[in-house]
C-alpha cells in the first residue's frame, strides 16, 4: 500500500489533476503489463507480479475530477446520472437534490412525510439493474 499524493487547500490543482497522476499511471501501467522475474525470498521462487488501482479516498469535487463524472448542477448524482431529482429554489436559486427517499427503506416515516418534502409523497421504488 502507497499513499502517492496528498493535495488539500485553495491551492489544489483542480481539473489540472493530471499533471500530478501522470507519474502514478504511468508505474500502474508497468506493473499492470506484468514484470516477470520477481524473487519471493519466503518461497524461495521467481514470479510474475502486477498490480493495480483498488480505490481512492477523496471528497466529492475531487471525485468529479478523477472520475470524469459530473458533480454539479442538476445531474450531480453519479448514481442516479440523467434520473437525477433535483430542484432549483426559488429565492436562493440554488439546486437542491430532494428525491433521494427512494434509497429508503419502502415502509421508511421519511416517504410519507410531505410538508418536510415539498408536499410530495415519495413512494418510488429503487430502478432494478
Amino acid at each position: 500500500m502507497m499513499l502517492t499524493l496528498l493535495i488539500s487547500g485553495p491551492k489544489q490543482p483542480g481539473n489540472d489533476i493530471d499533471v500530478y497522476l501522470e507519474p502514478l499511471i504511468d508505474d500502474l501501467k508497468s506493473l499492470w503489463d506484468e514484470i516477470r522475474g520477481v524473487y519471493d525470498a519466503h518461497n524461495g521462487e521467481y514470479f510474475t507480479l502486477r498490480a493495480a488501482l483498488m480505490w481512492t479516498i477523496n471528497d466529492f469535487p475531487a471525485y468529479g475530477n478523477l472520475s470524469g463524472c459530473v458533480v454539479k448542477g442538476y445531474k450531480a448524482c453519479p448514481i442516479c446520472g440523467d434520473d437525477t431529482p433535483s430542484h432549483r429554489l426559488k429565492n436562493g436559486h440554488k439546486i437542491c437534490y430532494i428525491g433521494h427517499r427512494k434509497w429508503l427503506p419502502i415502509n421508511h416515516p421519511y416517504r410519507r412525510q410531505r410538508a418536510a418534502f415539498m408536499g410530495n409523497l415519495n413512494m418510488a421504488r429503487l430502478p432494478s439493474h
